[in-house]
Protein backbone atom coordinates (compact mmCIF):
# COMPACT_ATOMS: atom_id res chain seq x y z
CA UNK A 1 0.00 0.00 0.00
CA UNK A 2 2.58 5.50 -0.41
CA UNK A 3 6.72 15.31 4.29
CA UNK A 4 6.76 17.96 2.17
CA UNK A 5 7.19 22.02 1.02
CA UNK A 6 3.46 23.09 0.29
CA UNK A 7 2.44 22.77 -3.14
CA UNK A 8 6.12 24.54 -4.55
CA UNK A 9 7.23 20.91 -5.90
CA UNK A 10 4.93 18.55 -4.44
CA UNK A 11 5.40 15.22 -2.76
CA UNK A 12 9.45 13.69 -3.27
CA UNK A 13 12.30 13.00 -0.72
CA UNK A 14 15.73 14.88 -1.50
CA UNK A 15 19.02 14.44 -0.15
CA UNK A 16 20.85 17.10 0.80
CA UNK A 17 24.63 17.68 1.35
CA UNK A 18 26.74 20.68 2.87
CA UNK A 19 28.79 22.48 0.12
CA UNK A 20 32.22 20.09 1.34
CA UNK A 21 29.96 17.35 0.99
CA UNK A 22 28.86 18.29 -2.40
CA UNK A 23 32.61 18.81 -3.33
CA UNK A 24 33.59 15.06 -1.54
CA UNK A 25 31.12 13.80 -3.82
CA UNK A 26 32.35 15.32 -6.90
CA UNK A 27 35.65 14.10 -6.59
CA UNK A 28 34.21 10.67 -5.12
CA UNK A 29 31.81 9.97 -8.74
CA UNK A 30 35.53 11.25 -10.60
CA UNK A 31 37.25 8.27 -8.84
CA UNK A 32 34.29 6.08 -9.62
CA UNK A 33 34.86 6.37 -12.97
CA UNK A 34 37.96 4.71 -13.13
CA UNK A 35 36.66 1.61 -10.80
CA UNK A 36 34.85 0.31 -12.89
CA UNK A 37 34.70 -3.21 -11.54
CA UNK A 38 34.53 -2.08 -7.84
CA UNK A 39 31.45 -2.77 -5.51
CA UNK A 40 31.59 0.53 -3.72
CA UNK A 41 33.82 3.44 -4.13
CA UNK A 42 34.83 4.34 -0.67
CA UNK A 43 36.50 7.48 -0.09
CA UNK A 44 37.61 8.62 3.12
CA UNK A 45 33.93 8.92 4.91
CA UNK A 46 32.16 8.79 1.36
CA UNK A 47 30.28 5.77 0.23
CA UNK A 48 28.85 5.48 -3.26
CA UNK A 49 26.93 1.28 -3.16
CA UNK A 50 26.63 -0.12 -6.67
CA UNK A 51 23.46 0.20 -8.34
CA UNK A 52 22.67 -3.08 -7.36
CA UNK A 53 22.81 -1.96 -3.69
CA UNK A 54 20.96 1.26 -4.34
CA UNK A 55 17.87 -0.53 -5.82
CA UNK A 56 17.86 -2.88 -3.12
CA UNK A 57 17.71 0.69 -0.40
CA UNK A 58 15.23 2.07 -2.60
CA UNK A 59 12.90 -1.39 -2.56
CA UNK A 60 13.23 -0.94 1.19
CA UNK A 61 12.13 2.71 1.41
CA UNK A 62 9.83 2.43 -0.79
CA UNK A 63 8.01 -0.70 1.62
CA UNK A 64 7.70 2.39 4.16
CA UNK A 65 6.61 5.57 2.66
CA UNK A 66 3.06 5.50 1.00
CA UNK A 67 2.32 8.19 -1.93
CA UNK A 68 -0.47 8.51 -3.83
CA UNK A 69 -2.86 6.42 -5.65
CA UNK A 70 -1.29 4.33 -8.59
CA UNK A 71 -3.59 1.80 -10.45
CA UNK A 72 -3.91 -1.71 -10.97
CA UNK A 73 -3.45 -2.33 -14.69
CA UNK A 74 -5.17 -6.06 -14.30
CA UNK A 75 -8.27 -5.32 -12.14
CA UNK A 76 -8.76 -1.47 -12.13
CA UNK A 77 -7.52 -1.61 -8.09
CA UNK A 78 -5.66 1.81 -7.35
CA UNK A 79 -2.35 -0.31 -6.18
CA UNK A 80 -0.06 1.02 -3.48
CA UNK A 81 2.95 2.90 -4.74
CA UNK A 82 5.72 4.48 -2.83
CA UNK A 83 7.22 8.19 -3.48
CA UNK A 84 11.23 7.56 -5.01
CA UNK A 85 13.75 9.35 -2.52
CA UNK A 86 16.51 9.18 -4.94
CA UNK A 87 15.43 11.65 -7.30
CA UNK A 88 18.43 14.72 -8.14
CA UNK A 89 21.78 14.79 -8.00
CA UNK A 90 22.10 18.60 -6.37
CA UNK A 91 18.31 19.11 -5.24
CA UNK A 92 19.13 23.10 -5.48
CA UNK A 93 19.77 22.84 -9.05
CA UNK A 94 16.66 22.15 -10.54
CA UNK A 95 17.85 21.94 -13.90
CA UNK A 96 20.64 18.60 -12.26
CA UNK A 97 20.28 15.57 -14.21
CA UNK A 98 21.30 12.66 -11.25
CA UNK A 99 21.77 9.16 -10.67
CA UNK A 100 19.45 6.76 -8.24
CA UNK A 101 21.98 6.80 -5.79
CA UNK A 102 21.56 6.96 -2.46
CA UNK A 103 24.53 9.07 -0.52
CA UNK A 104 26.17 9.08 2.79
CA UNK A 105 28.56 11.22 4.82
CA UNK A 106 30.01 10.62 8.37
CA UNK A 107 30.31 14.70 8.19
CA UNK A 108 28.46 16.25 10.34
CA UNK A 109 25.59 18.92 8.48
CA UNK A 110 26.23 21.89 11.39
CA UNK A 111 22.72 23.88 10.14
CA UNK A 112 20.78 20.26 10.37
CA UNK A 113 18.85 18.75 13.18
CA UNK A 114 16.89 15.58 12.93
CA UNK A 115 12.69 16.03 13.44
CA UNK A 116 13.15 12.54 14.86
CA UNK A 117 15.59 12.09 17.21
CA UNK A 118 16.61 15.84 17.90
CA UNK A 119 20.01 15.28 17.11
CA UNK A 120 22.50 16.82 14.93
CA UNK A 121 22.35 15.04 11.66
CA UNK A 122 25.77 13.10 11.12
CA UNK A 123 25.21 10.84 7.99
CA UNK A 124 22.64 10.52 5.42
CA UNK A 125 19.29 12.27 5.78
CA UNK A 126 16.07 12.72 3.64
CA UNK A 127 13.94 16.17 3.66
CA UNK A 128 10.04 15.43 2.89
CA UNK A 129 9.56 19.09 0.75
CA UNK A 130 5.93 18.42 1.08
CA UNK A 131 5.40 18.53 5.07
CA UNK A 132 9.07 19.76 5.84
CA UNK A 133 10.01 17.07 7.48
CA UNK A 134 13.95 16.74 7.91
CA UNK A 135 15.26 13.26 9.27
CA UNK A 136 18.32 10.49 10.07
CA UNK A 137 17.95 8.02 7.19
CA UNK A 138 18.37 5.28 9.85
CA UNK A 139 14.75 6.22 10.91
CA UNK A 140 13.64 4.94 7.45
CA UNK A 141 14.48 1.40 8.87
CA UNK A 142 14.69 1.45 12.93
CA UNK A 143 10.63 1.22 13.55
CA UNK A 144 10.09 4.81 13.47
CA UNK A 145 6.59 4.82 12.52
CA UNK A 146 5.33 6.59 9.64
CA UNK A 147 1.57 7.56 8.25
CA UNK A 148 0.12 5.30 5.90
CA UNK A 149 -2.06 8.01 4.31
CA UNK A 150 -0.12 11.32 4.21
CA UNK A 151 3.73 9.52 5.02
CA UNK A 152 4.89 11.67 7.58
CA UNK A 153 6.69 10.27 10.09
CA UNK A 154 6.19 10.56 14.07
CA UNK A 155 7.92 13.31 15.50
CA UNK A 156 7.94 14.22 18.99
CA UNK A 157 4.67 12.98 21.43
CA UNK A 158 2.43 12.62 18.38
CA UNK A 159 0.43 9.61 19.22
CA UNK A 160 0.12 7.33 16.42
CA UNK A 161 -2.43 4.74 16.12
CA UNK A 162 -1.75 1.28 15.00
CA UNK A 163 -4.35 -0.50 12.89
CA UNK A 164 -5.58 -3.97 12.74
CA UNK A 165 -3.25 -4.90 9.98
CA UNK A 166 -0.13 -3.49 11.04
CA UNK A 167 -0.54 0.13 9.12
CA UNK A 168 0.59 2.94 11.23
CA UNK A 169 -1.90 6.67 10.89
CA UNK A 170 -1.16 9.90 12.37
CA UNK A 171 -3.64 11.77 14.65
CA UNK A 172 -4.11 14.52 11.95
CA UNK A 173 -5.32 11.43 8.99
CA UNK A 174 -7.45 9.76 12.14
CA UNK A 175 -9.22 12.72 12.69
CA UNK A 176 -11.57 12.09 9.32
CA UNK A 177 -10.65 8.18 9.02
CA UNK A 178 -13.22 5.64 7.51
CA UNK A 179 -12.78 2.77 10.11
CA UNK A 180 -16.29 0.71 9.26
CA UNK A 181 -19.56 1.03 7.09
CA UNK A 182 -21.41 3.90 9.38
CA UNK A 183 -18.34 6.12 8.63
CA UNK A 184 -18.69 5.52 5.04
CA UNK A 185 -22.00 6.07 4.32
CA UNK A 186 -21.93 9.23 4.34
CA UNK A 187 -18.90 9.30 2.00
CA UNK A 188 -20.54 7.14 -0.33
CA UNK A 189 -23.77 9.31 -0.68
CA UNK A 190 -21.02 12.26 -1.54
CA UNK A 191 -19.22 10.53 -4.51
CA UNK A 192 -22.99 9.47 -5.80
CA UNK A 193 -23.97 13.12 -5.99
CA UNK A 194 -20.56 14.16 -7.43
CA UNK A 195 -21.98 11.29 -10.02
CA UNK A 196 -24.95 12.74 -10.21
CA UNK A 197 -24.00 16.02 -10.69
CA UNK A 198 -22.23 15.08 -13.87
CA UNK A 199 -24.86 12.94 -15.46
CA UNK A 200 -23.39 10.22 -14.63
CA UNK A 201 -25.99 8.62 -12.11
CA UNK A 202 -25.35 5.17 -11.31
CA UNK A 203 -28.43 3.29 -10.78
CA UNK A 204 -26.68 -0.19 -10.94
CA UNK A 205 -26.48 -2.05 -7.49
CA UNK A 206 -22.32 -2.58 -6.22
CA UNK A 207 -21.81 -3.68 -2.92
CA UNK A 208 -19.14 -1.23 -1.42
CA UNK A 209 -16.96 -2.71 0.74
CA UNK A 210 -14.02 -1.95 3.70
CA UNK A 211 -11.53 -3.83 4.07
CA UNK A 212 -8.06 -4.34 5.79
CA UNK A 213 -4.97 -4.98 3.66
CA UNK A 214 -4.92 -8.61 4.49
CA UNK A 215 -8.16 -9.09 2.80
CA UNK A 216 -6.60 -7.32 -0.13
CA UNK A 217 -3.64 -9.17 -0.67
CA UNK A 218 -5.62 -12.21 0.19
CA UNK A 219 -8.03 -11.54 -3.20
CA UNK A 220 -4.96 -9.83 -5.30
CA UNK A 221 -1.64 -10.64 -3.69
CA UNK A 222 -0.72 -7.03 -3.02
CA UNK A 223 -1.81 -3.84 -1.38
CA UNK A 224 -4.14 -1.84 -2.81
CA UNK A 225 -6.19 1.08 -1.86
CA UNK A 226 -9.27 -0.13 -3.63
CA UNK A 227 -10.44 -2.81 -6.03
CA UNK A 228 -13.18 -3.27 -8.72
CA UNK A 229 -14.49 -6.99 -8.37
CA UNK A 230 -15.27 -7.91 -12.22
CA UNK A 231 -17.23 -11.00 -13.32
CA UNK A 232 -14.03 -12.61 -14.30
CA UNK A 233 -13.40 -12.70 -10.62
CA UNK A 234 -13.52 -16.21 -9.31
CA UNK A 235 -14.32 -15.11 -5.85
CA UNK A 236 -17.63 -16.40 -4.13
CA UNK A 237 -17.39 -14.17 -0.92
CA UNK A 238 -15.22 -11.36 0.93
CA UNK A 239 -14.58 -10.35 4.29
CA UNK A 240 -15.16 -6.70 5.44
CA UNK A 241 -14.91 -4.85 8.31
CA UNK A 242 -18.47 -4.30 10.12
CA UNK A 243 -17.04 -2.75 13.04
CA UNK A 244 -13.96 -0.88 14.53
CA UNK A 245 -12.98 -0.30 17.74
CA UNK A 246 -10.06 2.03 19.35
CA UNK A 247 -8.20 -0.02 22.57
CA UNK A 248 -5.36 2.40 23.40
CA UNK A 249 -3.05 2.86 19.89
CA UNK A 250 -4.42 -0.09 18.82
CA UNK A 251 -7.41 -0.48 16.34
CA UNK A 252 -9.22 -4.03 16.47
CA UNK A 253 -11.75 -4.89 13.85
CA UNK A 254 -14.87 -7.49 12.93
CA UNK A 255 -15.44 -8.41 9.99
CA UNK A 256 -18.08 -10.68 8.48
CA UNK A 257 -18.61 -12.60 5.09
CA UNK A 258 -20.37 -10.93 2.36
CA UNK A 259 -21.51 -13.38 -0.18
CA UNK A 260 -21.24 -12.05 -3.58
CA UNK A 261 -23.52 -11.96 -6.42
CA UNK A 262 -23.00 -14.53 -9.27
CA UNK A 263 -23.51 -13.53 -12.94
CA UNK A 264 -23.30 -9.56 -12.16
CA UNK A 265 -20.50 -7.53 -14.29
CA UNK A 266 -19.82 -5.66 -10.93
CA UNK A 267 -19.68 -7.86 -8.10
CA UNK A 268 -18.42 -5.40 -5.60
CA UNK A 269 -16.10 -2.26 -4.82
CA UNK A 270 -13.40 -2.77 -1.86
CA UNK A 271 -12.12 -0.12 -0.33
CA UNK A 272 -8.93 -0.33 2.09
CA UNK A 273 -10.48 0.94 5.68
CA UNK A 274 -8.60 4.05 7.48
CA UNK A 275 -8.10 6.24 5.31
CA UNK A 276 -8.93 9.86 5.58
CA UNK A 277 -12.42 10.57 3.82
CA UNK A 278 -10.58 13.27 1.18
CA UNK A 279 -8.35 9.92 0.34
CA UNK A 280 -10.60 7.30 0.55
CA UNK A 281 -13.38 9.38 -1.52
CA UNK A 282 -10.84 10.33 -4.29
CA UNK A 283 -10.32 5.85 -4.35
CA UNK A 284 -13.65 5.41 -5.12
CA UNK A 285 -14.57 7.87 -7.40
CA UNK A 286 -11.94 6.02 -9.18
CA UNK A 287 -13.10 2.69 -8.61
CA UNK A 288 -16.87 3.77 -9.42
CA UNK A 289 -15.81 4.92 -12.69
CA UNK A 290 -14.29 1.78 -13.54
CA UNK A 291 -17.33 0.14 -12.59
CA UNK A 292 -19.34 2.85 -15.03
CA UNK A 293 -17.68 1.96 -17.82
CA UNK A 294 -18.25 -1.68 -17.21
CA UNK A 295 -22.04 -1.58 -16.33
CA UNK A 296 -22.18 1.24 -19.17
CA UNK A 297 -20.17 -0.84 -21.97
CA UNK A 298 -16.84 0.19 -22.65
CA UNK A 299 -15.15 -2.67 -23.42
CA UNK A 300 -11.61 -3.44 -25.19
CA UNK A 301 -10.07 0.41 -23.99
CA UNK A 302 -6.30 0.65 -23.72
CA UNK A 303 -5.57 0.98 -20.49
CA UNK A 304 -4.02 4.17 -21.02
CA UNK A 305 -7.62 5.83 -21.23
CA UNK A 306 -9.70 3.70 -19.14
CA UNK A 307 -7.10 4.29 -16.12
CA UNK A 308 -6.62 7.54 -17.14
CA UNK A 309 -10.58 8.32 -17.40
CA UNK A 310 -10.71 6.93 -13.25
CA UNK A 311 -7.60 8.93 -12.69
CA UNK A 312 -9.32 12.36 -13.90
CA UNK A 313 -12.67 11.02 -12.12
CA UNK A 314 -10.57 10.82 -8.78
CA UNK A 315 -9.18 14.13 -9.48
CA UNK A 316 -12.48 16.06 -10.59
CA UNK A 317 -13.56 15.09 -6.98
CA UNK A 318 -11.13 16.11 -5.43
CA UNK A 319 -11.54 19.73 -7.65
CA UNK A 320 -14.94 19.40 -6.92
CA UNK A 321 -14.58 19.39 -2.70
CA UNK A 322 -12.74 22.76 -3.27
CA UNK A 323 -16.06 24.55 -4.22
CA UNK A 324 -18.68 21.73 -2.82
CA UNK A 325 -17.98 23.16 0.94
CA UNK A 326 -15.80 20.88 2.68
CA UNK A 327 -18.92 19.66 5.31
CA UNK A 328 -16.66 17.30 6.93
CA UNK A 329 -13.78 19.17 7.38
CA UNK A 330 -15.16 20.41 10.85
CA UNK A 331 -12.90 21.18 13.99
CA UNK A 332 -10.03 23.19 15.09
CA UNK A 333 -8.13 25.75 12.49
CA UNK A 334 -5.03 23.36 12.46
CA UNK A 335 -7.04 20.06 11.32
CA UNK A 336 -8.95 21.88 8.72
CA UNK A 337 -6.15 23.07 7.01
CA UNK A 338 -3.73 19.84 7.56
CA UNK A 339 -6.99 18.19 5.28
CA UNK A 340 -6.79 21.49 2.70
CA UNK A 341 -3.00 20.66 2.58
CA UNK A 342 -4.06 16.68 2.10
CA UNK A 343 -6.14 17.34 -0.67
CA UNK A 344 -3.98 19.21 -2.57
CA UNK A 345 -1.13 16.64 -1.63
CA UNK A 346 -3.30 14.07 -3.44
CA UNK A 347 -3.38 16.24 -6.57
CA UNK A 348 -0.59 16.63 -7.16
CA UNK A 349 0.30 13.42 -6.63
CA UNK A 350 -2.03 12.48 -9.83
CA UNK A 351 -0.80 15.10 -12.14
CA UNK A 352 2.62 14.24 -11.83
CA UNK A 353 2.26 10.43 -11.84
CA UNK A 354 5.26 8.79 -14.42
CA UNK A 355 3.89 6.10 -15.11
CA UNK A 356 2.63 5.64 -19.24
CA UNK A 357 -0.83 4.04 -18.08
CA UNK A 358 -1.45 6.48 -14.90
CA UNK A 359 0.42 9.75 -15.39
CA UNK A 360 0.85 10.21 -19.21
CA UNK A 361 -3.17 8.47 -19.47
CA UNK A 362 -4.55 10.65 -17.00
CA UNK A 363 -3.09 14.23 -18.90
CA UNK A 364 -3.89 12.85 -21.99
CA UNK A 365 -7.61 12.44 -20.98
CA UNK A 366 -7.67 15.59 -19.38
CA UNK A 367 -6.78 17.63 -21.34
CA UNK A 368 -9.85 16.06 -23.85
CA UNK A 369 -11.95 16.67 -21.20
CA UNK A 370 -11.04 20.46 -20.94
CA UNK A 371 -11.10 20.86 -24.73
CA UNK A 372 -14.01 19.19 -25.62
CA UNK A 373 -15.66 18.50 -22.25
CA UNK A 374 -16.15 15.18 -20.10
CA UNK A 375 -19.64 13.97 -22.37
CA UNK A 376 -17.98 14.87 -25.86
CA UNK A 377 -15.38 12.48 -24.53
CA UNK A 378 -16.89 10.15 -23.22
CA UNK A 379 -19.34 9.69 -26.27
CA UNK A 380 -16.10 9.66 -28.94
CA UNK A 381 -14.33 7.03 -26.79
CA UNK A 382 -17.68 4.67 -26.45
CA UNK A 383 -18.06 4.93 -30.20
CA UNK A 384 -14.06 4.83 -31.51
CA UNK A 385 -12.29 3.73 -28.28
CA UNK A 386 -9.61 6.82 -28.69
CA UNK A 387 -9.67 10.21 -27.45
CA UNK A 388 -10.97 12.44 -29.22
CA UNK A 389 -7.98 14.82 -31.16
Amino acid sequence: MSAYRFLDEGPSYEVQFSEDENEDVVRAIDLSLQESQAKEVNMGDIEFPQIDEVEELAQEMEEITLSSTDLSASTGGIELEWWKHFKEFNPSDPTSKGTSWWRKSSKPCNTLVCDVCEEQICSAWLRCSYWGQTFCQKHTSDGTPCCCACSRVKIGDMKFITLSDGRKLCPDCRHTAVMDPEDCKPLLDEVHRFFKGLNMKIKYYIPILLVDNDEIIRIHKKSLLGLTLYEKFELDAVNYVTRSTQRGENIKVVKEVEQLPPGRKVKAVLLLYGFPKIALGATLAHELMHAWMRVQGYPGLSLPIEEGLSQVMAHKWLEWQSFAGDDYMKGTSDKVQFLRNLKEFLKYGIEKRHSEAYGHGFREVKWAVERYGLRYTLEHIARTRKLPE
